[in-house]
């Protein structure tokens, strides 16, 4: 019940504003009409006259209305409702001049064609309106669009964030070496001015390296697996190169599984190249293949750090910037597969 007087209230609300407006045209017309045709036949003549216009009007609407919603073909009650129309707007122009203002023969005049123009929008939405089930099937359409569209912006930013921040650390990196490179020809030239300028028979010895990439690797991965070593402070400036132990099994203990060697033999024929050997100098395909066997050597997969931290173990050998770029060109691989 409460169902069907929402129903009532919301088409007598859609149809209010062009049934008020032809209830005024109409009567505006009966008046108009009227009073011209009282100067010409007695005034019951002459209002009689403009009450059968305006209902033979009235009837055409009703007519082209019907037509209308149904979708069938009205031509007779259209041409009348438009010749009715032309007709009304000329009398509602001509009262105006004759016994008010133009600024009343034009507001007289807009009334009827309103009326015609809520009423045809009307009809028309009322036969295109259409069923519950079919809106809900839309909008349940729309609303999964939305989620895809919106979960792949999700991805596709994700992805950029990556990008740009792997771009922010090698920038830095590069900056830092190049400061260090000026730090170090700074340095250089000083020296050279001092020993020029106080010469003497006591040359220092060669400053000790600092960290390379590989040495910061392995300590860095003994620290984060096997806890700080007392003999091997990360951050001490002297620590002499760390030498790889071959065929170590990488990760063993404290829940990782031991490494299936054979399977990067398969991996490496299934790739077309040569099965990695710890120790030895990879190439980018070879390096490609020993990192997609350690991240998949565990479920879930590897991370970067836990991943470089077993290729160090594993004896193999190869720059971190590298072995970085080629990580994430392996990760990017596996987010492009569908």
């Amino acid at each position: 019940m409460d169902m069907e007087w929402k129903e009532a209230a919301r088409r007598a609300a859609h149809w209010s504003l062009p049934v008020g407006l032809t209830g005024l045209s109409l009567g505006w017309t009966v008046y108009a009409v009227g009073e011209i045709l009282a100067h010409q036949a007695p005034a019951p003549l002459a209002y009689t006259v403009a009450g059968i216009y305006d209902a033979v009007w009235l009837y055409a609407l009703a007519m082209e209305t019907a037509h209308r919603r149904q979708g069938s073909s009205g031509k007779l009650p259209a041409t009348l409702g438009w010749l009715f129309l032309v007709t009304s707007v000329g009398v509602l122009v001509t009262h105006g001049l004759l016994y008010a203002t133009p600024v009343v023969a034009v507001i007289g005049a807009m009334v009827p064609a309103a009326a015609k123009a809520t009423l045809i929008m009307a009809v028309e939405r009322d036969t295109t309106r259409i069923s519950p089930t079919a809106q809900q099937q839309i909008d349940a359409v729309r609303s999964a669009t939305r989620d895809q569209v919106a979960i792949g912006r999700a991805v596709t930013r994700a992805k950029a964030d990556r990008h740009t921040t792997a771009a922010a650390l090698e920038r830095e990196e590069r900056k830092a070496r190049g400061q260090a490179h000026k730090v170090r020809h700074e340095a250089s030239e000083e020296l050279a001015k001092l020993t020029a300028k106080h010469p003497t028979g006591d040359v220092p010895q060669e400053v000790p390296a600092l960290f390379s990439d590989d040495d910061l690797a392995r300590v860095l991965g003994t620290w984060t697996q096997e806890g700080v070593s007392p003999a091997v402070s990360p951050v001490s400036p002297q620590v002499g190169p760390v030498s790889p132990t071959p065929q170590l099994p990488a990760l063993q203990g404290e829940g990782h599984t031991p490494l299936d060697w054979s399977a990067l033999a398969a991996v490496a024929a299934v790739a077309g190249v040569e099965t990695p050997e710890p120790g030895e100098p990879l190439s980018e395909e070879q390096l490609t293949v020993v990192l997609r066997w350690l991240r998949h050597s565990e479920n879930p997969p590897l991370s970067y750090r836990k991943a470089l931290a077993a290729y160090r173990a594993a004896g193999f050998v190869a720059k971190e910037e590298r072995v970085r770029k080629a990580y994430a060109a392996l990760i990017d691989a596996e987010d492009a597969q569908p």
